[in-house]
């Protein structure tokens, strides 16, 4: 009993990093969505840049967050379902 408490407490845990993983997410996205500025969008207004966009303009720091957030959430999901089994097993 001792382990399936540890192992709750532990999900729990997990859960928490999760939902701070979302918020973080839709941070994320938001400024992507108010900084990203793509060839596609400089070729759709006809426009010239010059020697190239910003580094910034490619918001890479964001899309590191979002692709960390959604690798996380994936694990995350199989490990519940694992230990969601583990425990209806043991009753």
């Amino acid at each position: 009993m001792e382990k399936n408490h540890r192992l709750v407490s532990f999900t729990l845990v997990l859960c928490i990093l999760g939902f701070l993983l979302t918020i973080a997410d839709f941070l994320a996205l938001h400024d992507i969505h108010r900084d990203y500025i793509g060839t596609e969008v400089v070729k759709l207004l006809d426009t010239s840049v010059g020697e190239g966009l910003p580094k910034w303009t490619a918001t890479k720091g964001e899309w590191d967050i979002v692709r960390v957030s959604y690798i996380f959430r994936f694990v995350f999901f199989i490990f519940c379902a694992a230990v969601l089994i583990k425990l209806t097993k043991n009753k």
